[in-house]
This record gives structure tokens, C-alpha cells and sequence, in this order.
């Protein structure tokens, strides 16, 4: 062997081992693990046993419903409950009781592609981070639809189908519910809704977000035939902004968007308005608001005081609403342009990759 050859050789085992010594070192992502899931198995079971990272696909056909507490997943391996290709999953409760999906301390969850039917509030979340939920459809509820509350953040609620709700309790059943109505109110930031079709939600808002939520934008959703409020409920529009308790952070503004969404058709139960304004201020921008039976965009100045954030009215299309365009009011109004969104939705998430 030739000293040349000989010292090539060396060389060559030095990197193999040098190579080896580093892949050692190297963390690697393993693939998601995919879980066929068929219809009347234990969906609960399945969910107990998952890990971070795994991919819970139902095929077509009825599952009992779920609850998931203290579970913290990761946006690399994050816990995903998602209907098969072409399967059309329903979960199915009885009689307009309990809750479809009871979840509560749980980080990095995604609901993709299921349908919920038959329970009185079907998608129940307190105190949760990090969840998307996608493509679902809810329907013939007792009372809300989907209701986030508790120190909640980083949600995003896109592309569902919502209708028929309030079987159970007719005032209090809308399709989707942020925060409490009453103290001690409840903080609830960066949530993300949008492309959502929100019908026939008995006598309540299509969504209403109560006090203390921070960083939220509505955009692109259509919100359409409903008849808001009871003689004893003031639910007052098709999207409504609930008056900022004074125990608000002081001077931080809840920056919410309103944005590019079409309301109509919304008819008296005892309130028929598109959009509702209240002292939490908000930026409603560019939305498409027709055929309501009083204003268009309603301002109602209840609980005004050192809390009240100005409301931004730009750019909305206003037509057939009986009452007018935007109601008179006391509270601060700017109508101009607010400029961009500073808020974005949640991108972790990738349903084509395996």
C-alpha cells in the first residue's frame, strides 16, 4: 500500500467517524404518527393514549364525545383530532346535554374536519393555548356552540359551519362565545376567527365577544339570519363588542377587528342590528352590512366611563338596514382609516404534510 493511498484511507475513516459522532448529536423529528380511528370506537381511549406528534384520523361514522385536561403539546408535535380523507365524522351527543369536547388547560391541539350535533354546549374551552379549530360543523345545540374562556390565548377558529342552535336555553346560545358576562371577568387574547358561515342561533349574537378579550380579529365571516335577544337579554347584533368592564389594564387598548365580514338579514327578537359597539372601542372595517331590521352599526354606551377605548368605523358598506347606517351615540367615534391589522393567524400547522 502506498504512504498516498494509506493516508487517503485514514482520512476516510476519520470523517466516517467524525460523521457519525455528529448525526449522534443530530435531535430528529420523527414522522407523525397516523392513528386509523373507526366509527363506534373508543374516540376517548384513543385520545388518552395519544402523544404529541400523533394524528387521530375517524373515518365516517358517530363517536361519543371527548373531554382532554392538562395536556401540553408542542407546534412540532402537536395532538391532532381530524377527519380521514372524505370522511364525514360526527360527534354525537344525546338530548342537548353536557359538552362534545370538555377541554381545559391544553396547549398545541388542532380539531380539523369533525362535525358536532346533539349537546348543549359542544365545544366547552377553559384556559387553553395554542388550539385551531378547522372545517368543523356544529349544529342542534341547547345552547352555545363554541365558548373560550378562562385565561385563554392563541386560538383560531376558521372555516366552520355553524347553525341551529338554543334548543335547550334560546338567550344564551351563540356561535361563538368569548370570555364571561360577569365578574370576575376572564381574559381571553389572540384569537384568530375567521370564514366562518354563522346561522340561525335562536335569540343570540352569531358572535360576541365579552369583556377583557384582547388582540382579537372577525374577519370574513358571514353572519346571517338571526333574531338576537329575549325581553330579558340584551343581545344586541349579529357581532357584538360587550362593554369594557373598568378594571381593564389601564390605557391598553383590547385591539379588536372587525373586518370584511358580511352581515344581514338580522330580524327582531328584541334587537336587530348588524354590528354592536360598546365601550371596548374596536376597528370595524370594510364590512358588508345589509338588511337589518334597525341600524347597521349600533353604538350603545352602557357602562361608559374611564375604560372607554374609541370605536374606528371605516370603509363598511351599509345598505336596507330600517333604522339607518350607524346609530347616534356618546361614545368616541373616529371614522377613519385605523391602517393594517397588526394581528395574524396561527401557521404551525400544516394539513398536507404527513
Amino acid at each position: 500500500m502506498s504512504r498516498l493511498y494509506a493516508a487517503l484511507l485514514v482520512g476516510l475513516q476519520r470523517s466516517v467517524v467524525l460523521a457519525t459522532v455528529a448525526w449522534a448529536f443530530v435531535p430528529i423529528r420523527l414522522g407523525a404518527v397516523t392513528v386509523p380511528v373507526a366509527g363506534g370506537d373508543n374516540l376517548q381511549a384513543r385520545i388518552d393514549d395519544a402523544k404529541g406528534g400523533d394524528v387521530l384520523e375517524l373515518a365516517t361514522g358517530t363517536y361519543a364525545g371527548f373531554k382532554i385536561t392538562g395536556r401540553h403539546f408542542t407546534d412540532q408535535a402537536p395532538l391532532v383530532i381530524r377527519a380521514a380523507a372524505g370522511a364525514k365524522p360526527v360527534i354525537l351527543g344525546h338530548d342537548f346535554q353536557g359538552y362534545l369536547a370538555r377541554l381545559a388547560d391544553v396547549g398545541y391541539l388542532v380539531l380539523d374536519g369533525l362535525t358536532f350535533e346533539n349537546s348543549n354546549q359542544p365545544i366547552y374551552a377553559e384556559s387553553i393555548d395554542h388550539c385551531l379549530f378547522l372545517h368543523l360543523e356544529i349544529r342542534h345545540t341547547g345552547q352555545e356552540a363554541i365558548h373560550i374562556r378562562g385565561a385563554s390565548h392563541d386560538i383560531d377558529i376558521r372555516h366552520c359551519r355553524i347553525h341551529d342552535t338554543g334548543h335547550y336555553r334560546d338567550q344564551w346560545c351563540e356561535g361563538i362565545y368569548l370570555g364571561m358576562g360577569n365578574p370576575p371577568y376572564e381574559s381571553v387574547s389572540n384569537v384568530w376567527i375567521e370564514d366562518n358561515d354563522i346561522s340561525a342561533t335562536a335569540h343570540a349574537e352569531g358572535i360576541n365577544l365579552k369583556a377583557r378579550c384582547y388582540h382579537v380579529t372577525v374577519r370574513g365571516n358571514h353572519i346571517h339570519d338571526l333574531a338576537p335577544g329575549t325581553a330579558t337579554q340584551h343581545n344586541e347584533g349579529g357581532i357584538a363588542l360587550e362593554a369594557a368592564d373598568r378594571a381593564y389594564r389601564p390605557g391598553e387598548d383590547p385591539d379588536i377587528w372587525i373586518e370584511d365580514n358580511e352581515v344581514d338579514h338580522i330580524r327582531f327578537g328584541r334587537w336587530a342590528n348588524g354590528l354592536k359597539g360598546s365601550t371596548m372601542g374596536g376597528r370595524m372595517v370594510g364590512n358588508r352590512i345589509h338588511d337589518c331590521e334597525q341600524f347597521g352599526i349600533y353604538l350603545n354606551a352602557y357602562d361608559d366611563g374611564p375604560g372607554t377605548f374609541p370605536t374606528w368605523i371605516w370603509r363598511n358598506t351599509i345598505e336596507r338596514c330600517a333604522a339607518g347606517a350607524i346609530s347616534p351615540t356618546t361614545l368616541p367615534v373616529k371614522l377613519a382609516d385605523p391602517g393594517p391589522n397588526p394581528n395574524r393567524a396561527q401557521n404551525w400547522y400544516h394539513p398536507a404534510l404527513p
